[in-house]
């Protein structure tokens, strides 16, 4: 085999350098003196590589989103192309880390308004540039819905979805669903013969919703009703578009359950039993139904008690008695028996004067929700003006920090509404490749238009505009250089 001639090595380049100095002494001869220095430096070519945006993986991708602050950002991010999109289309486990890591606090709720109008939707974060972004875009003036007289009333949010009923046609009554981020309406009528084999005392109790992380599209709808002494559950399933009637189920005396007041957790709805220790528990995996006792010391009367679930998703209730909030964990003893585990207990008259300057006014409190660790309340009084004032708190389980969200001159049944991903961030069969909504994305490196998102190396400061506004930083990118990037939609 003929060897393979290989280049000449290349010479060390030679630099000569002159330098010439001339002096003139004081009796008018001149002197010249020239300096000659050499010098030999070997050249070495070097090439560099720029990291583009585009040469980003996946895994890299995703590493960057979860540390985003909230879910509206994450959208904002993953619509702004193909690759973002399908990191997180493509990855169930990643939005399932994401919503562990960011639990989804509401952007909002409903209040449900007397006489014939729609609910109220009121931003608790509006000052939040992500927040507004996502309502901005979505049907919160419920626009979507068909007209009534009487108006629409909200039963359940949950997942992204509002459950809202009213009488449309004479006194029969029609359920709709309605998600305001796509802008999806659902008209849905009552299952018939839900009240057959019932006495005298029939009653529908209320709806609650269940959603699916993983498949948004799909929900269920779960009526529960009442007659003397017992309850029954009826399940509307969107993908078969049909109602399923369980059986009548006695549940002993006369249950005194009462309108609105249940709680679905982890799969189960749980409704109170007014003045008594116990609650009605209707599981809908299993459909069976069943009654739990509760602590000796918990009385239900009205507002003061709700079913909830902490931030870890177990089971747990909450309970007003005079200036005092107490909490309770399901758990199991020593012997495997499901028991009430006292957690804490929250002296929330002071802190709640403190806040809202009340001390002087009778008011009433309200507890409203408890959804992932945390425990929504109101306090409603009547002003020295002879205005009807309401302050909406937060407390955490957790840490017991209580947060003012909202006040205002109104009294009205409150529904918290939480975003949820959008279907367009959840895969359907595989697929990852959706348009990115909104407009065009420009990057801007130091100020001057470079391009487009792929194949624009990085600069010292790279900044991303959509739609001309700028939006949310990412730092810390080992990207070796210092990067903003700004995605907004309009």
């Amino acid at each position: 085999m003929a060897s393979e001639l290989l280049p000449p090595p290349k010479l060390p380049s030679t630099t000569t350098m002159a330098t010439i100095t001339t002096a003139f002494s004081a009796d008018g001869t001149t002197t010249t003196t020239i300096i000659t220095t050499t010098s030999n430096a070997i050249t070495a070519s070097t090439t560099s590589t720029a990291t583009t945006i585009s040469s980003l993986s996946g895994d890299d991708l995703r590493e960057i989103f979860l540390r985003l602050p909230d879910l509206p950002a994450l959208v904002r991010a993953g619509l702004t192309c193909r690759s973002w999109l399908g990191a997180v289309r493509s990855n169930p486990a990643f939005r399932r880390l994401f919503r562990a890591l960011h639990p989804a606090p509401p952007i909002g709720f409903f209040l449900d308004l007397t006489g014939p109008t729609n609910p109220l939707f009121v931003p608790l974060r509006p000052s939040d540039s992500d927040v507004i972004a996502a309502l901005r875009r979505g049907d919160f003036f419920l626009t979507s819905l068909p007209h009534s007289f009487w108006g629409w009333s909200v039963t359940d949010c949950r997942d992204g979805y509002i459950l809202l009923w009213n009488n449309l046609v004479g006194n029969d009554l029609s359920l709709a669903t309605l998600n305001p981020m796509t802008w999806a309406v659902d008209i849905l009528p009552l299952p018939g013969g839900i009240e057959a084999g019932s006495s005298n005392n029939f009653g529908v109790l209320g709806f609650h919703l269940q959603c699916s992380d993983e498949k948004p599209w799909l929900f269920r709808v779960i009526c529960v009703c009442t007659d003397q002494n017992r309850v029954r559950a009826a399940i509307f399933s969107s993908e078969t578009r049909d109602w399923v009637i369980q059986p009548w189920v006695d549940i002993g005396e006369n249950n005194s359950l009462k309108f609105r007041a249940g709680s679905l957790v982890d799969g189960s709805v749980y409704w109170p039993c007014h003045g008594k220790g116990r609650m009605v528990r209707i599981n809908i995996r299993t459909l069976d139904t069943s009654v739990v006792d509760l602590p000796g010391q918990v009385e239900v009367d009205g507002y003061n008690f709700k079913a909830g679930e902490t931030k870890d998703g177990k089971l747990c209730i909450v309970y007003q008695s005079g200036l005092s909030l107490d909490v309770w964990i399901r758990s199991m003893d020593g012997d495997g028996a499901e028991i009430w585990a006292p957690q804490s207990t929250h002296n929330l008259s002071a802190e709640i004067d403190r806040i809202t300057h009340t001390g002087h006014l009778h008011g009433y409190i309200k507890i409203v929700q408890v959804r992932y660790g945390y425990v929504y309340l109101s306090k409603t009084c009547m002003t020295l003006a002879g205005m009807q004032h309401c302050w909406f708190f937060s407390l955490s389980l957790e840490t017991l920090k209580l947060e003012l969200l909202h006040e205002g001159k109104y009294d009205g049944y409150v529904h918290l509404y939480v975003m949820a991903f959008p279907p367009s961030l959840v895969a359907d069969g595989g697929s990852t490749g959706h348009d990115a909504e909104g407009e065009a994305a420009v990057l801007l490196v130091d100020g001057i238009v470079a391009g487009g998102l792929t194949d624009v190396a990085l600069g010292e400061v790279a900044v991303l505009l959509v739609d001309g506004v700028v939006a949310f930083p990412l730092t810390d990118v080992a990207l070796g250089a210092s990067v903003a990037v700004n995605l907004v939609f309009g």
